[in-house]
């Protein structure tokens, strides 16, 4: 009887990518030319890393590449090769030393990066390195030149008016409308056009969101009151916003800054090109064209827009916040973050704090002297080195822990001292944005469960306490920042 002797294969992963707009890059297609690429060439696939709908431009958001670099680098892999389809695949980053870097440390570590649909074999040799970089090139030039199709299309499209992405302010809503221009439905929340020959124009909301529109015009502009003010008005009155949910200051301004209102549609006022970061452009080259009737008076509008500006203090010098206070504190005789917020006059106190750093060094430019309570009156470098100790005891500072400080006051003061709280935390040289104080948080319930699984060590697997990572995850995932 003759035996059937088969040579050993070569463990391999494969790494597999598809962006929306390559269809022909299916998933399926990509494991098809793979596993065949592996059959000639003695490969067994014993691994796939996959990034579905995911665009090339960079590694943020491509979980399946982050992975398979964590793997490589740590040395948890049990295959040595990595086969992907080809260059564009791997990615379609602008700088090509980037994608080099990242086929570099998968070949420090010990594993090869294969290209199974390519002309050449990337051995090392001159011509190979020559056409992958070729290779690279076309294909970060590929995406740029499909960016720029894009855009010039879409300015196009926003030339007759139809809608091009982004969000809705309340009181306008989404009209579905066919190739010849019949309107065929309102659009829901989510909710998008199924043909690609149907556009999307706008139309004014209900009359009762239309007339919380015009009355947030009138609160705003002639009873000259806070955004806060109105978001909390309107929230005690159980007037929704968008999709039902609570008015904040954010979701009032808004509504008062989008020329929708008075039935212009503006695009082109931000640039994000190729997963770069959001620039903002000259007024020049914005698109600005009546799309519907106006729903507030132009005047109206112009008053708002003054009203914004002049309470952000961009409309002022600092010679007239200054005169403009000093004013005010003539005529009422002291001064206070509420009485400058309520001056029809005046910018907002936040303003003064942008303008001169704290209201306290605001104040001292019109001569007043701020009676701060007993024993509140700090330095604000005393302050910080506060923050700063606080830090280093807890390796983190919140509000509660500043409030709990015997030697501190209250967070409310660094408020008024700085702006914010996080603005003193910036001050003091620690993180200040939400990505940052997210990491920093998740950190802390690391090390405090890292410290609670220490001390239950000798307890029942069923009576130990849960990761709080996950938990922790499965809570974020449900937030969002609102627009």
């Amino acid at each position: 009887m003759t035996e059937l002797i088969s040579e050993p294969r070569v463990p391999a992963a494969q790494y597999i990518r598809m962006s929306t707009e390559h269809q022909r890059y299916s998933l399926e297609n990509q494991i098809a030319g793979i596993a065949e690429y592996a059959a000639k060439r003695g490969f067994a696939i014993v691994q796939t890393y996959a990034d579905a709908g995911k665009s090339g431009l960079s590694l943020k958001g491509r979980a399946g590449l982050q992975q398979l670099l964590a793997d490589v680098v740590t040395g948890q892999h049990t295959y040595s090769a990595i086969l992907v389809l080809d260059v564009s695949r791997w990615g379609r980053f602008q700088d090509t030393d980037q994608s080099a870097h990242y086929e570099f440390i998968c070949r420090d570590a010990g594993v090869a990066v294969e290209y199974c649909g390519e002309p050449f074999e990337n051995d090392g040799s001159m011509v190979s390195m020559i056409v992958k970089n070729l290779k690279r090139v076309m294909a970060g030039e590929y995406s740029r030149e499909l960016s720029a199709k894009v855009s010039r299309a879409q300015t196009q499209q926003a030339r007759l008016g139809f809608k091009q992405g982004g969000g809705m302010p309340y009181g306008i809503r989404r009209l579905l409308v066919s190739e010849d221009g019949e309107p065929r439905f309102i659009l829901g929340a989510g909710e998008q056009k199924g043909l690609s020959t149907d556009r999307v124009i706008f139309v004014p909301g209900s009359p009762q969101e239309i007339g919380t529109v015009r009355r947030i015009f009138r609160m705003f502009v002639s009873q000259h009151r806070r955004m806060t003010a109105i978001a909390g008005k309107l929230n005690k009155e159980g007037v929704p916003s968008a999709n039902g949910r609570k008015w904040t200051a954010r979701r009032v301004r808004t509504v008062l800054t989008s020329e929708l209102m008075v039935g212009y549609y503006v695009y082109n006022q931000k640039t994000r090109r190729l997963k770069g970061p959001c620039k903002p452009n000259p007024p020049d080259l914005w698109i600005r064209i009546r799309v519907m009737d106006p729903i507030v008076d132009v005047k109206q509008f112009a008053k708002a827009q003054h009203e914004r500006r002049r309470k952000s203090g961009n409309a002022y010098t600092e010679t007239d916040l200054t005169e403009r206070l000093k004013r005010l504190y003539r005529e009422r005789g002291t001064l206070s973050q509420g009485i400058i917020d309520a001056c029809p006059y005046t910018a907002s106190a936040s303003s003064y704090v942008n303008h001169f750093g704290s209201l306290v060094a605001a104040y001292a430019r019109v001569g007043y002297d701020c009676p701060w309570p007993p024993g509140l009156r700090y330095t604000d470098e005393y302050l910080l080195d506060g923050i700063r100790r606080l830090h280093a005891t807890f390796g983190h500072v919140t509000s509660k822990l500043i409030n709990a400080d015997p030697d501190l006051p209250v967070s409310r003061v660094f408020s008024l001292r700085f702006g914010s709280v996080i603005r003193a935390y910036a001050l003091a040289g620690f993180p200040t944005t939400y990505a940052d104080a997210q990491l920093a948080k998740r950190k802390r319930v690391r090390l405090r469960f890292e410290q609670r699984r220490q001390c239950d060590a000798s307890k029942p697997r069923n009576e130990r306490a849960p990761d709080p990572i996950e938990a922790e995850t499965h809570i974020d995932s449900h937030s969002s920042c609102e627009e």
